[in-house]
């Protein structure tokens, strides 16, 4: 008969195996530990957030959004993700706000250089499509001897529009709207929009304005042009008289 080992020398045996056991297992960290663990890992998200408030007082957004997301991602329990989490989705709106206003910025171009015998001052921006072989260019124009002026100018064979001319345009999402316009007698494909102080005002106050014209030979076709952008301080005034 196999021998069968006596309760007492089984205790022993399970006790010894539990020591070793006990052996293997890390020492739970003290609270001096982990209060010093919980103080750094605070410390370094106050100086994640701090890096973010200073692009939030520099008013740049694009920047502020990485910075705000990655401390809510690496810092999520801390008393800075704390104060920062309930404004983090306004912020995301800014920003975005901002990068399209920057991008329709970009879009925009401004010269000022001798002219004819006087001075003269553009804004350009060109449209979204093409129109037969390029895009076609809205232009302010400031000429010290010709005065303002605004114009379409696109490739040949140029546009064609009535003898009493009204041009077609929408502003952002409101009702269409028109203003007299003209074709130049000198032959440029171009086409004028008269209201020039009408139509530029309202550029000022839009991010996008849509044209309708025609091109000789076809039919009326629609412009688009992002003129949200547009910087009113680059334009230069024409001098006092």
């Amino acid at each position: 008969m196999r021998p069968f080992p006596s309760l007492a020398a089984a205790l022993l045996v399970i006790a010894s195996i539990s020591a070793c056991s006990n052996q293997n297992q890390p020492a739970a960290p003290s609270a001096d530990a982990v209060a010093a663990a919980k103080a750094q890992y605070e410390a370094k998200a106050e100086q994640h957030y701090a890096m973010y408030e200073q692009m939030l007082k520099a008013d740049n957004a694009e920047l502020a959004l990485p910075l705000g997301d990655e401390l809510l991602k690496i810092y999520p329990d801390s008393a800075a993700a704390a104060r920062l989490r309930p404004t983090i989705e306004g912020l995301r709106d800014k920003a975005s706000t901002e990068g399209e206003t920057r991008r329709m910025s970009r879009l925009w171009s401004y010269q000022i250089s001798p002219m004819a015998g006087g001075t003269q001052s553009t804004a350009t921006i060109y449209s979204n499509e093409d129109l037969g072989a390029e895009k076609v260019r809205l232009v302010f124009r400031r000429h010290t001897e010709w005065g303002q002026s605004v114009f379409l100018y696109g490739s040949e064979p140029g546009f064609t529009c009535a003898k009493t001319c009204r041009v077609t345009m929408t502003f952002d999402d409101g009702k269409p709207t028109t203003m007299e316009g003209s074709i130049p007698p000198t032959g440029e494909p171009a086409i004028f929009i008269e209201e020039d102080k009408k139509f530029i005002a309202q550029v000022g106050k839009s991010k996008k304005v849509a044209i309708e014209v025609t091109v000789k030979g076809k039919p009326s076709t629609t412009l688009h042009f992002d003129v949200g952008g547009y910087d009113e301080k680059k334009f230069q005034p024409l001098p006092k008289k």
